[in-house]
């Protein structure tokens, strides 16, 4: 007797709250019918539509694709290069060019040292480098390759410099479409480099939602996973980030300090460019290089 007064007066003083709760519970409980069904079922639908299609239409969404493109093809591309220079070495084991892109561009014009054309290398390698390759190529232990073996050797070379030019063209629309999303963020970094931060996090607003020490650390997340399983190993002071030169041509000493002042900048970057717009990508330079500056002199921030 005593519980059910205590209920009801709670009731009363809540202004029947509780009741109203109840009675939404038992609505939810009851079996819907058939027409409530089909009505609620296409609005969920709906709903669902309406979150994959804003997903897709997202302006970042191609930037973070393009910049996944552009890793994949560096981790083709260097896979298949390999493979071209092991092919190489049979026919020409001395060549040591540097530039791969240049190696390609002989092999694929010429698949064998011994059809190397003087006029070609002089183009693409320069006067003196072109002679010393004509003779080593004169001199050359390599073998000789058949006819389908350097057509072989052609088209993989071929199809490796393409390699090379997708990629061009994938980076230079790299750097346009994040100087276009990214405004605030490239005024810190590379636009490459802001680009593969946002391929990490997923999308702008998910970057922008980030503290600082998840920007600083993205890409570093297999570092911080063995320091959390094992406290002797060290904690990463920087993960993708350190990409910039910034931090990469800093002394080691200081290249925490920057990675975090860096990372701070890039947060409110980050926040600026998916929610106000507002153009302060200078003045964020400004501030960093003046963070810079009592970094490396040694002075208290203040």
């Amino acid at each position: 007797m005593t519980g059910k007064f205590l209920l009801k007066k709670r009731g009363r003083e809540s202004g029947g709250r509780g009741s109203r709760r109840e009675m939404e519970d038992d609505e939810r409980r009851k079996p819907l019918s058939k027409g409530d069904f089909v009505r609620r079922r296409a609005r969920m639908l709906e709903k669902a539509r309406e979150t994959v299609q804003e997903a897709y239409t997202k302006p970042d969404a191609p930037l973070v694709q393009a910049t996944r493109a552009i890793d994949d093809l560096d981790n083709v591309k260097s896979l298949l290069y390999q493979r071209l220079m092991e092919w190489v070495q049979l026919n020409f084991p001395e060549l040591n060019l540097k530039n791969e892109e240049t190696v390609c561009r002989l092999y694929a014009e010429f698949g064998d040292k011994k059809f190397f054309d003087g006029e070609f290398m002089r183009e693409h390698l320069g006067k003196e480098k072109a002679a010393d390759v004509a003779a080593k190529a004169g001199k050359s232990f390599g073998a000789d390759f058949m006819e389908e073996d350097r057509i072989a050797v052609e088209a993989l070379a071929r199809c490796v410099l393409e390699l090379f030019q997708l990629r061009e063209e994938l980076l230079q629309y790299v750097q346009v479409k994040a100087r276009k999303e990214l405004p605030n963020t490239c005024e810190l970094l590379e636009p490459l480099l802001a680009a593969r931060l946002l391929s990490l996090a997923g999308n702008l607003e998910k970057m922008s939602r980030m503290p600082a020490s998840t920007i600083q650390l993205l890409g570093a997340e297999k570092a911080l996973f063995k320091h959390l399983r094992n406290k002797r190993i060290a904690p990463p002071k920087h993960g993708i980030i350190f990409q910039s030169p910034l931090i990469n041509a800093a002394p080691p000493g200081q290249r925490g300090k920057i990675a975090r002042a860096l990372a701070t900048k890039v947060t409110i970057a980050a926040r600026a460019d998916y929610f106000t717009k507002r153009d302060i990508g200078a003045k964020l330079r400004e501030d960093l290089e003046k963070r810079l500056g009592e970094i490396k002199s040694g002075r208290p921030k203040r």
